[in-house]
């Protein structure tokens, strides 16, 4: 099967916030940093394809679309693809009761399409690139209720990831990957705040990727490989990831923890190699990972790449690496 190499950019949770300026020259060569260090700069880096796994606002205000919107319209992809997150209400119908709001959205949502921004629904979706490879994605903004938001449900949902997808597409994490939640989870102090019923949809399913936000301090990559479907533990009501998944071949690629802070500020005490590693980063617009190498590379069915998009940390500041990732798709000749 013919496969092209495509450059897939990932973000999460901006809320409205757009992308720092470019860092001037040197200026991370001070020993006194008072800048941010992120990779959320402009111009963000080009891609085939963006995804942005929702909250796009963060109080769900006309001028926060129209701010978002507008930064996706400006990114250098052909094709933008964007769920909603808790906070995005306008967009949920059935939470929202301010209909000229509502409508407001719906053009603005409506008008992006223009400069190749996509808006999706719960669902799986199929795209053709324009580089000639063809994308599969499941969507969905659905996480578990946690206050009064958005897009939320208060036992269990049903999360038709069809097997074969190339990309889950979600607002919240599975449960027990990078789902972590306190600001103290580098101490050991967290909760796990993720789905039980996304991670059984997804072991099941097993998407080459799955990418989502919306637990701001569980930014991250996490490389799973599956166990055979016969496991016993895929035999269980709510699976669990040390139930179904070889404990050798999976583990952590990056995690916040080995790149705290990422503001500059912050930094003190932490060592000169750290502070370099993340001037570099900011510099290349975001944290790389190339899945065509063979060395690398996901398997389809065998593995899933976790990817925590989260922008802002836990303080709601835009201070974390977009995700910037190489895969093979096959070519819409062979789909």
């Amino acid at each position: 099967m013919s496969q092209i190499k495509t450059r897939i950019l990932i973000i999460s949770d901006t809320h409205a916030t757009s992308p720092h300026p470019p860092p001037a020259p040197h200026e991370f060569d001070t020993a006194d940093l008072v800048t941010v260090i992120t990779g959320y700069r402009t111009p963000l880096p080009r891609a085939d394809v963006v995804l942005h796994c929702g909250d796009l606002t963060k109080r769900s205000s006309i001028p926060e679309y129209e701010a978002t919107f507008s930064m996706l319209r400006s990114l250098d992809a052909p094709l933008k693809l964007v769920i909603a997150g808790n906070h995005d209400l306008l967009l949920d119908a059935a939470f929202s009761s301010d209909e000229e709001a509502s409508q407001a959205v719906e053009r603005i949502v409506r008008d992006a399409r223009a400069d190749g921004v996509r808006y999706l629904s719960e669902g799986t979706h199929e795209f053709t690139l324009e580089n000639g490879a063809r994308l599969k994605v499941y969507a969905s903004p659905y996480t578990p209720t946690y206050g009064s938001w958005a897009f939320q449900y208060p036992a269990s949902h049903e999360f038709a990831i069809p097997p074969g997808v190339d990309v889950a597409m979600t607002h919240g994490p599975p449960y027990g990957v990078l789902d972590e939640a306190g600001i103290l989870r580098h101490r050991g102090l967290s909760v796990h705040a993720g789905c039980r019923s996304l991670f059984k949809a997804v072991a099941f399913a097993r998407p080459r990727v799955h990418c989502f936000g919306h637990i701001h301090e569980a930014w991250g990559a996490y490389r799973g490989a599956w166990l055979d479907r016969d496991a016993p533990g895929f035999e269980m009501s709510w699976p669990t990831k040390e139930r179904v998944m070889n404990v050798d071949m999976s583990g952590p690629i990056q995690t916040m923890d080995e790149l705290r802070p990422m503001f500059a500020a912050d930094t003190e005490g932490t060592s000169p190699e750290t502070r370099q590693k993340l001037a570099q980063l900011s510099e290349q617009r975001g944290y790389h990972i190339d899945w065509t190498e063979e060395k690398t590379r996901v398997g389809q069915g065998a593995e899933t790449l976790f990817l925590n998009a989260s922008i802002m940390d836990f303080g709601f500041r835009p201070s974390q690496l977009p995700w910037i990732l190489d895969l093979h798709l096959p070519s819409e000749s062979e789909r």
